[in-house]
């Protein structure tokens, strides 16, 4: 065999060169792509804060800065993420290229911002499965939503049907990524892929959420007091109106009597002047029930303006 000169070798070893690295590239296009768009377009603090707070992995960086992610006040949100027939309240969407989120800046849900761009970067990666991968991936999310068996999942996908027709897995895979804990060991791995920890986004829902289920709770717990009470006045001005007549009806009777004794009148006078005093302590009681009762009736109003304020804030349409 004919030894092959170096300018032969070295034209071979250039040809391996050129094949192996025109199959890595294929290999790692969407890498390439990814990193080329967020050189051409490098992450903001603010998407670099929410990526470190939400615990995203590398590729769910890569991910989420490479879909540029903007976070907008009210009115270029309502420009961005309009074409929405919902009353439910929009936080962010991604319309295949970009992130848009609303910029909530009440500090007291303030997480509800991280929550919504980890949301929006799970639609960017589940855009991104390929067609075998996809299909596995919703087999796990139909399992997970029935195992979950949360009637508030069923409305917000219920609210989602109308929104997105045809999206049902496609938000259960944002959701069910973003706000759940505790998730199947085959989802733990999945979500592994995005988050180092998932749980720490889940928990972010959890923190925002709070906000409104503590305010619900208090509002639900008066409104068992006030019931209670309203119970109580009801029978007990029932049992006055019952009570005074019966007293005005012996009262009649008292005055029409004729006594033999002084004692005996002093007696059943003094009988009926107690059951006087007694009634009046149960007027006294009812007014002060009303009191009461109207005073929660306040607190009940401003539990609701608050909760409805907190709505409002997340709310971008309200915003204008």
């Amino acid at each position: 065999m004919k030894k092959k000169t170096l300018k032969e070798i070295v034209i071979i070893a250039f040809g391996l060169v050129i094949l192996l690295g025109g199959v890595w590239v294929s290999n790692n296009l969407q890498l390439l792509v990814d990193e080329f768009v967020i050189w051409q377009n490098p992450p903001s603090a603010d998407a670099i804060d929410i990526a470190a707070r939400t615990d995203m992995s590398e590729l769910g960086q890569r991910i989420f800065y490479a879909a540029r992610p903007q976070f907008d006040e009210a009115g270029a949100f309502n420009e961005h993420c309009s074409g929405f027939e919902t009353t439910m309240i929009i936080l962010g969407c991604y319309d295949g290229d970009k992130i848009y989120v609303f910029n909530v800046s009440d500090s007291r849900i303030a997480d509800a911002k991280y929550v919504t761009a980890a949301h929006e970067m799970l639609h960017a990666a589940y855009e991104r499965l390929d067609e075998s991968e996809r299909e596995r991936v919703d087999g796990m999310l139909d399992q997970e939503y029935s195992r979950l068996d949360d009637p508030s999942l069923v409305e917000t996908m219920a609210g989602y049907a109308q929104m997105e027709p045809g999206q049902r897995s496609n938000e259960l895979h944002s959701i069910i990524g973003t706000e759940y804990v505790d998730l199947s060991p085959e989802l733990e791995e999945y979500y592994g892929r995005y988050f180092t920890n998932q749980d720490v986004v889940a928990l972010l829902a959890g923190s925002y959420k709070k906000v409104f289920t503590d305010l619900e709770n208090e509002q639900t717990g008066l409104k068992s007091q006030m019931d209670a009470l309203d119970g109580k006045i009801a029978a007990d001005s029932s049992n006055y109106d019952a009570t005074l007549t019966r007293l005005n009806a012996d009262i009649a009777v008292f005055n029409g009597r004729t006594f033999s004794s002084e004692y005996e009148y002093n007696s059943a006078r003094q009988a009926l002047q107690a059951r006087i005093d007694a009634l009046d302590g149960l007027a006294a009681q009812i007014h002060s029930d009303i009191a009461q009762y109207n005073v929660w009736v306040e607190e009940y109003n401003e539990l609701g303006g608050r909760m409805q304020q907190l709505s409002d804030r997340l709310d971008s349409r309200t915003q204008l």
